[in-house]
């Protein structure tokens, strides 16, 4: 309310002096401006509200009370009534997007029999009733107290308080990144999994650690990027023995593994078919990686130890890898800046593949017991993949060069043609024909030919395209 005031204030109600035209101009320019911002934090923060729903919800609510601070000391800003203006109107656009949408997140979690409607409903309804209520006692502590700022500071004092504890005392069975590595810490240092309750509490809502120190970094001395375009790992030119052997180490695997040393990130490619199950395995192996090959380059982790200072079975397959010849190979121009002296042999690659895929049927199985709901994940994904599109030939002309058009295939970045070794039953008489390959479907109309045509069929298969074909000889 006392917010309220102030604005109407400052686009010109109550002052004679103010003229309709500049508070419309100032009204306009405020909401234009909340336009823009709500367009922008969509599209720059739209992924992280799903995966850090607590932390937006806390956050909106905060930059609620810092707009309606901002608002209310309009008074002492006189002559830049519109830019504060606008800068609180995009506060408070930001307020809506990441409330709207963890409130969407949050109404998901408590809809456990899937009634998501019913229960959207109701909060819908609640929220109605505390609004009425709180407008009730707003006008109330306004007659009694009229406009203190100080009665203001408490009530805003105890809105955060109470936010805080109740951001806190909701428990997320999803895992995202915060809560998946608090469960592997916990797994690899004490060996056991820790329950969504107990994750829960400790996950940190308000200060995220970033740049060097981030949880990620903390845990495996890398960074994990999951979904990423291979643009980035093709413009520094890999060595084509380094891919195809990466490659043949994750062919069974529905996601391939590479490292870069010197940003100290760790690239998870997923193929088409990859499925949450499969992107939770790739993150746990993405770890593990980089837990390897800093304990290749003797880099110090807190990992190596359990809060009992006794050594655990993964820190003792790091030391014995270490010490191996074979495990690692010379970086061969290594930056003078750079920790890492030696990089991982494929041999430890395909090593460490067999550890995970075993060790994740444990982890996996430990999860779903505990209750932690694996079906679908909140880790930040780019949109991605690995794809092998097959593509079915509509024409091949012998002795010509074909140009296919229209070909249909499965993604629009990969062109490929996938069509296999043929044997084409030419006639007896070598004669140089056309021919022409058709998938041999219903409806597919004949086509339309103008002279008289002698047709000659013969049925080929291809276990690649899975279509079976006719070869029509036009005279």
């Amino acid at each position: 309310i006392l917010a309220t005031q102030e604005v109407l204030r400052g686009v010109g109600v109550g002052d004679t002096t103010a003229t309709p035209l500049a508070a419309t101009v100032t009204w306009v320019l405020k909401d234009g401006c909340g336009h823009l911002g709500k367009i922008y934090f969509a599209y720059s923060h739209g992924t992280h509200l799903d995966a850090y729903s607590k932390k937006w919800r806390l956050y909106a609510d905060v930059l609620n009370d810092a707009a309606m601070c901002i608002e209310i000391a309009l008074p002492a800003f006189k002559n830049y009534t519109t830019a504060v203006l606008c800068v609180s109107t995009v506060m408070k656009a930001i307020v809506g997007v990441a409330g709207g949408a963890t409130r969407a997140a949050m109404t998901q979690h408590h809809a456990i029999r899937s009634n998501l409607a019913d229960v959207s409903a109701k909060d819908s309804a609640q929220e109605t009733a505390v609004n009425l209520i709180a407008s009730l006692t707003a006008l109330t502590i306004i007659t009694i107290f009229g406009s203190s700022l100080t009665v203001f500071i408490i009530m805003m004092v105890f809105h955060i308080i109470f936010n805080y504890m109740a951001v806190r005392s909701v428990c997320l069975r999803t895992l995202n990144k915060p809560r998946l590595l608090q469960i592997v810490d916990t797994y690899l240092r004490e060996e056991v999994i820790a329950k969504p309750c107990t994750v829960n509490r400790n996950e940190p809502v308000v200060f995220f650690p970033i740049g060097p120190n981030t949880l990620e970094r903390q845990l495996c001395g890398f960074q994990i990027k999951i979904g990423q375009s291979m643009k980035r790992l093709v413009n520094k030119n890999p060595k084509a023995y380094f891919m195809i052997n990466v490659r043949g180490v994750y062919k069974y695997n529905e996601y391939i593994l590479v490292h870069c040393l010197e940003t100290r990130t760790i690239y998870i490619y997923l193929r088409e078919t990859a499925k949450s199950d499969s992107i939770l395995c790739a993150y746990f192996h993405a770890m593990l990686y980089g837990i390897v090959i800093c304990a290749l380059n003797d880099i110090p982790l807190n990992i190596y130890k359990s809060p009992e200072n006794l050594i655990k079975p993964f820190p003792v397959i790091c030391e014995t890898l270490k010490q191996a010849e074979w495990s690692r190979v010379p970086i061969e121009y290594a930056p003078p800046y750079s920790k890492f002296s030696y990089e991982p042999s494929f041999e430890v690659m395909e090593f460490l593949n067999k550890i995970v895929q075993k060790e994740w049927l444990k982890l996996r199985q430990g999860l779903k017991q505990v209750g932690w709901d694996l079906n679908k994940n909140l880790l930040i994904v780019d949109e991605w993949r690995i794809c092998s599109a097959k593509l079915v030939a509509t024409q091949i002309s012998i002795g010509q060069k074909v140009i296919p058009k229209g070909l249909a295939h499965n993604d629009p970045k990969i062109m490929t043609f996938d069509v296999g070794h043929k044997d084409l039953a030419i006639d007896e008489l070598g004669e140089l024909r056309t021919y022409t390959i058709e998938p041999d479907t219903e409806n597919v109309p004949e086509p339309i030919i103008d002279s008289e045509v002698t047709q000659k069929q013969a049925t080929m298969t291809s276990s690649k395209v899975g279509y079976n074909y006719q070869i029509r000889r036009l005279n």
